[in-house]
């Protein structure tokens, strides 16, 4: 081999397919920050590569604090104190192109306003330019009323996802400006909002937040469970819709599922909060039956659904592709003088016939009075994986628990014992299938004894045929 065609001494080549952009981002992916900031110093031809996937999603606004210049700390954040930031916005610059999704959780940590004057100054001067040119998603959680004012310098037309969610502390007033602030960044292709807010709001507050929804055409998901959903806001490309109903639907639930399928043919996943006073019926939900595509399916609502057999046809019939399927009350709904409401138990046959084996959540607020038989011919759920009562009744006679247990156990999964159940209070901000670790704190005494019974049982009736089988 010449001479001039030899590699220096310790200096092994690169293979040929390590120099290939995709399969670089697929690798560095795969690290660790650390890792990505050294394969960064390797070659000219993975540094770009490596610094894009090592900033193209922020947890925190640190990394862009340290651009501008040293920094401490002190008790309750960063310190910068000694001295106004004056980074190198070339280099600034040139990584905040690379970012594509930033997080933050509260404040950005500082002491005064000095940063936040500098960002905004650096917005100002370039003439249009934004903090983040490239931004695509944005997550923030907003603590006090200060953290507002801190979010306008990454607002980005750019912005395809936001995600904000307000605590108990942040003022009405302080959340319209925000909303203002939305409304002024041309924001038209977004498609996913998710708004989630603790406290109370104002009229003038819901309704700026129904014309900042209107003017979003391109907007596919929709999350504000803690607003009421207003007919500005239901734009025709909405997939997903989870939100709480107006007071002036009350009356009829069902003349807003009518709407609701006028308005957005296309709804994929829905989670709709209905208050105290709404009344559902089987005959208001059938309008939500031209809904084809429909694969999540989750109502809170007071009260009781009386589901029969034939409504359960009716709806596997229109929606094929349902995986999950909640219309059980989480609010505990007993009328001493009635007979006892709710979909028969009996009715789980027919949804694990109906459904299975797509269906993998399902939680309906059942009259469990009602067991007499097992399923004949047996049939069972294929791929259940959650199984809800919410805050159904059970009766307190040992008899009728032992029916639901044989019952249950004929229909449910082999491995699936534990039963999920609310009591009368709930958090209408988090889905019922949210499960978490104080979620047990909720359930119905009377369900977790019933899955006690019935793991027991479970347990028994294997032992029989292990022993039969020897």
């Amino acid at each position: 081999m010449d001479d001039e065609h030899r590699k220096p001494a310790g200096c092994p080549s690169i293979p040929a397919v390590l120099s290939i952009s995709e399969i670089l981002v697929c690798i560095f992916r795969e690290l660790g920050n650390g890792s990505r900031a050294a394969a960064a110093r390797v070659c000219r031809t993975w540094v770009d590569v490596a610094l894009d996937v090592l900033w193209e999603d922020l947890e925190s606004p640190l990394p862009i604090m340290k651009l501008l210049g040293r920094t401490g700390y002190y008790g309750c954040g960063l310190d910068w104190e000694t001295g106004s930031p004056n980074g190198d916005w070339t280099r600034f610059a040139s990584y905040m192109r690379r970012v594509r999704a930033f997080s933050c959780d509260g404040g950005i940590g500082i002491r005064r306003d000095e940063v936040l004057a500098e960002l905004l100054h650096y917005v100002a001067k370039n003439h249009g330019t934004y903090l983040l040119p490239q931004i695509r998603r944005l997550r923030w959680r907003v603590r006090t009323d200060d953290d507002v004012r801190t979010i306008s310098p990454f607002l980005s037309p750019t912005l395809r996802e936001v995600e904000i969610r307000l605590r108990w502390e942040v003022s009405s007033s302080a959340t319209y400006r925000l909303l203002r602030t939305l409304h002024t960044v041309p924001l038209h292709n977004m498609a996913p909002l998710q708004f989630g807010h603790n406290g109370r709001t104002e009229n003038e507050f819901e309704e700026e937040l129904a014309s900042t929804i209107n003017i979003q055409s391109k907007l596919r998901v929709l999350r504000i469970p803690a607003f009421p959903i207003e007919t500005p806001m239901l734009v025709p490309n909405l997939r997903v819709l989870q939100a709480k109903l107006d007071p002036a639907w009350n009356a009829d639930p069902g003349a807003f599922f009518l709407q609701l399928s006028d308005k957005c043919p296309l709804i994929e996943n829905l989670r709709i909060i209905f208050p105290s006073d709404s009344m559902l019926t089987v005959e208001s939900i059938r309008p939500l039956l031209r809904y084809s595509k429909l694969w999540r399916l989750d109502l809170e609502y007071p009260g009781a659904v009386d589901m029969q057999d034939k409504h359960i046809e009716e709806m596997v019939s229109a929606w094929r592709e349902m995986e999950v399927l909640h219309i059980a009350a989480r609010r505990a709904h007993v009328d001493p003088v009635a007979p006892p409401s709710g979909t028969p138990i009996a009715s789980l046959a027919t949804f694990a016939q109906a459904f299975s084996p797509k269906l993998r959540k399902l939680a309906v607020y059942f009259n469990a009075s009602d067991v007499l038989f097992l399923p004949d011919p047996p049939v069972r759920f294929a791929n259940l994986e959650v199984f809800s009562v919410g805050a159904s009744q059970l009766g307190y006679s040992q008899a009728e628990q032992w029916r639901v247990v044989r019952f249950l156990s004929a229909v449910l999964p082999s491995r699936k014992t534990f039963l999920h159940s609310e009591s009368s209070s709930y958090n209408p901000s988090q889905g019922i299938f949210d499960f978490e670790g104080l979620r047990r704190r909720n359930a119905s005494p009377g369900w977790v004894r019933l899955s006690e019974m019935l793991y027991d049982y479970r347990k028994e009736c294997s032992a029989e045929e292990l022993s039969y089988d020897r």
